[in-house]
């Protein structure tokens, strides 16, 4: 009988027990290779949703409000600003590209965008061009003649099911202005396909206090200045006058990639305890089953087996759970990752990649493997000094 029969003997002589063994692995896995690559994904997605525009002005508050609103569509909207400041900003200069963005409500909690035919424009410098994939984009129309056109992103499409030609609203307040669907975009892997965009004439006519207002408002101005050394002048600029101010989004970024790090810290600790505890629980698993089985390793031993073949039997027992319970987790940590990434992209949430393979899978399957082979060894080394005389003495 080789060493390979006698444990997968074992195993099915304490099968209930080795199964829960396996499960227990499987779960510290699973939350390991959760926690990665959702942390990774969330970087990842920040950093592929981030705009190619410079500056962001908007009005006074918050930087990192105003740039995860209008760029990644994550947070409240900041106080309006006047289309003059937009008119202001565009006859600058010093600026190659500004684009108007006002944040309106939401429809089934895909959040409206309205925008200028500019916000398509392919600049060579943009490393994503939104673009339609079936029918057109909305019209260029002059204020107070809307057409109440939208152009989808392809997540909006995909999950409420609209399509070209199609009309909606939500709520009863906005039956009077039905927005008629005109196109949908490409994937672009940004916030895009999480948005619906209108014109700026539409939204101002759907929204009540724009309607009415002599001054239309904004939300931001996106910017581009023709040369990177104007950036400093333009950013200290906008921000020193009385209702502007002008955020950095790669600052913003940084800051927002400084508050993951700390999250990842805890995330280490956590799973370092939940690695201790898995061990634990494995060793006492094996230690147990050692113990109950001092007169089978007795009678093995007296029957001609050598004391590292006994020693082998048991550390190829606990390897076995490990690498059972890594495969497992592997499995699981992508269905958990895949499952997270899922209601944190239903959230607006910036996820890319979750089910990415690399150099994670193995080594964490190896590290399980370790950890078996470190939870084995006490009780490996304690069959290895079974005595034969003492432990069959009461047979």
């Amino acid at each position: 009988m080789t060493p390979v029969t006698v444990v997968w003997r074992y195993l099915q002589g304490r099968f209930v027990t080795s199964v829960l063994t396996v499960v227990s692995v499987g779960l510290g896995v699973s939350l390991v290779i959760a926690s990665v690559l959702l942390t990774r994904g969330i970087k990842e997605g920040f950093i592929a949703g981030a705009t190619d525009y410079n500056l962001i002005v908007g009005a006074k508050g918050s930087p990192t409000q105003l740039v995860l609103n209008v760029v990644f569509r994550m947070d409240a909207p900041t106080p309006n600003i006047p289309f003059s400041a937009y008119e202001e900003i565009r006859h600058d200069p010093r600026v190659e590209a500004a684009v108007p963005v006002a944040m309106g409500d939401a429809y089934q909690g895909f959040r409206y965008v309205a925008t200028t035919e500019a916000y398509f424009a392919p600049f060579s410098w943009r490393r994503h061009v939104p673009a339609v994939s079936t029918g057109r984009l909305f019209r260029s129309e002059p204020s107070g003649k809307p057409d109440y056109e939208a152009v989808l992103g392809v997540d909006v499409a995909r999950r409420t099911g609209l399509k070209a030609a199609d009309r909606f609203f939500e709520g009863e307040e906005m039956a009077a202005y039905p927005l008629t669907v005109v196109g949908v975009l490409r994937r672009t892997g940004t916030a895009d396909d999480r948005a619906i965009f209108i014109s700026l004439a539409s939204y101002w006519e759907m929204n009540e206090i724009s309607r009415q207002a002599t001054v239309k408002p904004l939300t931001a101005v996106l910017v581009r200045p023709r040369r990177l050394s104007d950036l400093t002048a333009l950013h200290r600029g906008w921000n020193v006058a009385p209702d502007l101010q002008a955020a950095l989004p790669t600052a913003v970024l940084l800051n927002v990639f400084n508050l993951l790090g700390l999250v990842e810290d805890v995330l280490v600790v956590v799973l370092a305890v939940v690695a201790i505890v898995v061990g634990l629980y494995l060793f006492v698993t094996m230690y147990s089953a050692t113990l109950e089985r001092r007169r089978e390793i007795a009678t093995m031993r007296a029957l001609g087996a050598r004391r590292v073949t006994v020693l082998g039997i048991v550390l190829l027992e606990s390897c076995a759970i490990a690498s059972l319970g890594g495969l497992a987790g592997i499995l699981g940590g992508h269905g958990l990752a895949y499952v997270g990434a899922s209601l944190l992209a239903a959230r607006g949430g910036p996820v890319t990649h979750a089910l990415a393979l690399g150099a994670l899978q193995p080594l964490t399957l190896g590290a399980a493997i370790a950890l078996g082979t470190l939870a084995g060894l006490l009780p490996a080394v304690l069959a290895y000094r079974t005595e034969v005389a003492e432990n069959l003495a009461a047979l």
